[in-house]
């Protein structure tokens, strides 16, 4: 049996994996203002929005495939590769119907938005190569559920960065070398999505391997729709948990309130990257170890990320004003600054709520989930209605933090971890509070402001290494070189 990779390298490989695609948008975005124009580069979004839309027809199969090959970590090769070529046969159906109906109702769709006519006349031309894309986004999410359920994320995060790389640069080339007509450009981004699905299937045939002596089999079919109906649940509900703030913000204050919301939320939940590394890379993990297991390595990894997210939370609440005076212009960041430190509280519990919401499917109860976040749905729509009203863009802000925090304490009840786990994230949650708190009342720069922020900053950190033992060696051994660096320069 191949030896699993370590967690600190699958951790790794994922970090940049996650990071590498922003730089690379940093670089093409402004290339492709600049060789298509605003307007086209505004419609390819669209297509792309559209398309990812109609990838829920993956019908949470990719994610049900990546649980089912880890649970079979230590049965036959030929058990997994029956897993996989079942789920390959069901969302290759399903990718096809899509596609279809996208086909069908594209020209209906894209009526709906105010597209100058030749510019959609271009889309329209390109509309059988959009429909395309959805079959190749559905059987490339099983492939890259079958390298998630073997924890091959190195070859994973490699095949799929090559794959972006081609997806961003091929169309730009299109429009740089031919002319910037969407359906080039287009075109030339699904023939690209093409050759990165032929790569990754080829990666997968080495990897996992494949020796093409199983076949599918009727009997994964129903285990992997009953996984995967209710992570779609929870893929539907979780867009609009996570949007129904600036849709409303948008109808009652108006578009210039939305960017004032939407730019320091953007820069709050960028934090979220770390819990997305960590639960990405724990899920095959914890879907191969029993109950007892699972529930021992989450609850050491909801310690282990309280000890990293506290002080980074604490910090960014402090850091927001003075970054987005410096980013935005005093006039903005007077709107938007308690706007992002009221997001930050939000952005903390829900990093967190994120391990025991990784382990509930990973031990294969994603109903729990998607039963929970379908139960949000409402309550949190008419709290977020009556604090807009009441309170505006700050009251928006909390009552995201406010579902965010109901949905942690529902997660971390469904999870069991124990009423000791609980007990040890009250401190750093009123540590979180407090500097929330500060900002509110202490203008910044004042004396009281930087005092509040010496003093919070200061106890997150102790806090943090004496939660985590490790954390606190590794800093002791970064100032103890830094220190002795200095000494001998002296």
């Amino acid at each position: 049996m191949t030896p699993k990779p370590s967690m600190k390298r699958n951790a790794i490989a994922n970090f940049l994996g996650s990071a590498l695609p922003m730089i690379v948008s940093l670089v093409t975005v402004p290339l492709y203002l600049a060789h298509i124009g605003a307007a086209r580069y505004g419609v390819l979004a669209i297509v792309w929005m559209l398309q990812g839309y109609f990838g829920y027809f993956d019908l949470g199969l990719s994610a049900a495939t990546s649980n089912r090959i880890a649970q079979l970590s230590k049965s036959s090769a030929a058990e997994r590769e029956s897993v996989l070529w079942t789920a390959l046969v069901l969302n290759a159906g399903f990718g096809v119907l899509g596609g279809l109906l996208l086909f069908a109702v594209g020209r209906l769709l894209f009526q709906q938005f105010h597209i100058a006519p030749g510019i959609h006349e271009e889309v329209i031309a390109a509309l059988p190569w959009i429909a395309c894309s959805v079959p190749l986004a559905t059987i490339s999410g099983v492939f890259a559920g079958a390298l998630t359920g073997r924890e091959q994320f190195a070859s994973l995060n490699a095949v799929q960065f090559a794959g972006m790389l081609i997806f961003q640069i091929v169309p730009l080339l299109s429009a740089i070398i031919f002319k910037p007509d969407l359906q080039y450009v287009i075109s030339a981004a699904i023939l690209g999505s093409a050759a990165s699905l032929l790569l990754m299937a080829v990666v997968v045939c080495r990897m996992f391997p494949l020796s093409f002596a199983a076949g599918p089999r009727r009997a994964f079919v129903k285990p992997l729709f009953s996984y995967g109906a209710w992570v779609t649940v929870t893929n539907l509900a979780s867009p609009l948990l996570e949007t129904a703030d600036r849709l409303l913000i948008g109808s009652v204050l108006g578009p210039q309130a939305v960017a004032w919301y939407q730019v320091p939320f953007n820069l709050a939940v960028r934090v979220r990257i770390l819990p997305g590394v960590l639960t990405r890379t724990l899920f095959p993990r914890l879907s191969a170890l029993g109950i007892q297991d699972a529930t021992e390595l989450s609850t050491r990894a909801v310690r282990g990320l309280a000890a990293v997210m506290t002080p980074l939370i604490v910090f960014g609440i402090f850091l927001m004003q003075p970054f987005l005076e410096l980013w935005t212009g005093h006039a903005f960041a007077v709107r938007a600054m308690s706007v992002g430190e009221a997001i930050l509280l939000g952005v903390w519990i829900n990093s967190l709520a994120s391990i025991p919401y990784s382990h509930l499917q990973a031990i294969g109860r994603p109903d729990i989930v998607a039963r929970f976040h379908a139960l949000e749905l409402l309550p949190f729509i008419a709290l977020l209605w009556w604090t807009v009203h009441r309170f505006g863009l700050l009251g928006a802000a909390l009552a995201w933090s406010t579902r965010c925090a109901v949905d942690a304490i529902l997660l971390f009840w469904a999870a069991r971890f124990g009423s000791q786990l609980t007990q040890n994230l009250l401190a750093p949650a009123l540590l979180v509070s407090a500097a929330f708190a500060a900002t509110l009342l202490f203008p910044w720069p004042s004396l009281a402001g930087i005092a509040a922020w010496i003093v919070l900053c200061g106890a997150a950190l102790g806090w943090a290494m004496r939660a985590e033992p490790a954390a606190r060696a590794r800093i002791q051994r970064a100032l103890s070189s830094i220190l002795q660096y200095r000494w001998r320069r002296a």
